[in-house]
C-alpha cells in the first residue's frame, strides 16, 4: 500500500547545479536535496520523464559528479528530479552534506 509519504528525508541546501539534457545545459541551485532526488530552482523546466544528468560538486568528495537523473514534476518555479543509481561513495558524500544541512520543512 501506498501511503504518499516520501522515502528519504529532505534537506534544505542550496548547491549549484548543472542540468545536462539532450537540448544542452541549465545552470540551476537546489531547493531541496535527498538521497532519492531534488529539487531544482528555475524557469526552463523540462518536460516530465525527460533523462538528464546532474553535475555538482559534493564537499565531502572534494569533486564534481555527474548523476542519472529524470524530472519527475514541476512547479512555477523549478522541477523535481529523481535520481537513478546512486554509487556508495555518492551515498556516502550526500550523508555528510546532510549532516551540516536542516531538514526540510516543505
Amino acid at each position: 500500500m501506498t501511503t504518499g509519504r516520501r522515502v528519504h528525508e529532505r534537506y534544505d541546501r542550496q548547491l549549484k547545479v548543472v542540468v545536462v539534457h539532450e537540448g544542452g545545459e541549465l545552470q540551476t541551485v537546489s531547493k531541496n536535496i535527498s538521497l532519492g532526488g531534488m529539487y531544482l530552482i528555475t524557469d526552463q523546466q523540462l518536460p516530465y520523464g525527460t533523462k538528464v544528468e546532474l553535475r555538482m560538486y559534493l564537499p565531502a568528495l572534494k569533486e564534481d559528479v555527474l548523476l542519472a537523473a529524470v524530472v519527475r514534476w514541476q512547479k512555477d518555479d523549478g522541477m523535481g528530479v529523481q535520481y537513478g543509481s546512486l554509487r556508495a561513495r555518492e551515498v556516502w558524500g550526500f550523508n555528510q552534506l546532510f549532516k551540516e544541512s536542516k531538514p526540510s520543512t516543505d
